[in-house]
């Protein structure tokens, strides 16, 4: 058996677009460090200081961590014989493992969050094609199904709106028609940042103020966008590092024979990044209004505890919990848990 004299060759490549996916390569090199010694190539734009690497069907290496993979790319890596995973959830029609972030909660999570703002209205923009589209959009619908509320399915197929310099203009025009027609004030969840940030522009072109008519949320926390938007984004974070450190040790499983692997490891997401997209209470009862407000404020800091709301609200501890629990559906002190938990996050 011919012995390896040089360290194994591992490329990396993620979507360009995407910088949320940085925190990926962190994790790889997590990994790297503490089992295994690889050589890591991975496309990186130096303005031609670097030698640059292309890891297409004709790239050759030992193993592979990519987003999306074309079926010409997979045939000549499988005929190779070389390991790869992929970190999207459109490479589900190839026959290799995905390490993927947890889309249907991710949906679940905004809902949750919509609903603790007092608002009753609700969408979700999505895109049919895409299948993490589809999931989060189906996580967010079945956490508003569990409080007895709607949710309006919107979106289109982005890939099929024509010319590629064109598409932000043909976007508009759909985009236009359908949040005119939604009833206000509303919370809607967007597939992803840029679906987003282009629902904000939207909604600031019709003259809908964000967030006091229209409130929206996106995915990924991509930072570029979450704040270049106005106002700043809320978002749920993409856990980047933990889906490169898993990514790597699977890809490290199928270096050494090992077929025991799921078709799918799904990663828990980083819980809600709030910021000023959604800032905003609808709550018609003043009182809880009030202790939300305060709850926000100051619980992240320290233990905030419910006898300090009640001794600012003029009702006895049963009815303050009472008219808690009838506005939102949960007691104060699971709000003020949920409020700490997300900051500890």
């Amino acid at each position: 058996m011919k012995t390896r004299t040089s360290p194994p060759v591992i490329g990396i490549r993620t979507a360009t677009w995407a910088r949320y996916t940085h925190d990926i390569y962190r994790g790889i090199l997590q990994y790297r460090r503490l089992h295994q010694t690889w050589q890591i190539q991975t496309p990186i734009d130096t303005t031609n200081e670097i030698e640059p690497v292309r890891i297409n069907r004709f790239w050759k290496g030992d193993g592979l961590i990519a987003f999306r993979l074309s079926t010409a790319e997979m045939r000549t890596f499988e005929s190779r014989g070389m390991a790869v995973v992929s970190i999207s959830s459109e490479s589900h029609h190839h026959k290799i493992p995905l390490v993927l972030p947890d889309h249907e909660e991710s949906g679940r999570i905004v809902a949750r969050h919509f609903l603790s703002l007092g608002l009753r209205n609700f969408a979700y923009w999505g895109d049919p094609s895409r299948r993490y589209s589809r999931a989060r959009g189906r996580g967010f619908e079945q956490e508003l199904e569990l409080a007895k509320a709607h949710c309006h399915q919107l979106g289109i197929e982005v890939s099929k709106l024509g010319k590629l310099s064109e598409r932000w203009r043909t976007l508009r025009q759909f985009m236009a028609p359908q949040l005119i027609a939604l009833p206000k004030p509303i919370g809607i969840l967007a597939k992803d940042d840029i679906a987003a940030a282009t629902l904000i522009q939207a909604c600031q072109r019709l003259g809908f103020r964000v967030p006091d008519e229209v409130a929206v949320a996106g995915v990924n926390n991509d930072e570029l966008f979450c704040y270049t938007t106005s106002p700043p984004l809320t978002a749920v974070r993409y856990p980047g590092e933990a889906i490169g450190f898993r990514a790597a040790a699977i890809l490290d499983q199928l270096m050494q024979g090992d077929s025991s692997i799921p078709k799918e490891t799904i990663i828990p997401v980083g819980g809600l990044v709030e910021r000023e997209s959604t800032d905003i209470l609808h709550i018609a009862d003043p009182v809880v209004a009030n202790a939300l407000r305060r709850i926000r404020r100051d619980a992240p800091a320290y233990a905030l505890q419910v006898n300090e709301l009640v001794a600012e609200s003029p009702l006895s501890r049963a009815a303050f919990k009472r008219r808690f629990v009838q506005t939102l559906g949960y007691a104060p002190k699971a709000e003020i848990k949920r409020v700490r938990l997300a900051t500890l996050k």
